[in-house]
């Protein structure tokens, strides 16, 4: 299962950062040699535990129709 699909989208802060860290281009996730997965850069548990960190690290910059919307799903 992709985990990196359910994570909700809080607000642009973590958006961009996610969108740094996660693109798949960027993060090397796709073979520069032969264009398939490169099997090395796999999302490990530890990758899935910082990024539900950069949620914390955003928590000041919510509007308030983003905190309404989180609001929604709990």
């Amino acid at each position: 299962m992709d985990v990196l699909n359910i994570f909700f989208i809080l607000n642009n802060a973590f958006f961009e950062r996610a969108f740094q860290i996660f693109n798949p281009r960027n993060s090397m996730y796709i073979s520069r040699s032969n264009g398939m997965l490169n099997n090395d850069v796999l999302v490990q548990r530890d990758t899935l535990i910082n990024s539900n960190t950069l949620v914390g690290l955003t928590k000041g910059l919510y509007t308030e129709e983003e905190l309404a919307e989180l609001k929604k799903c709990s």
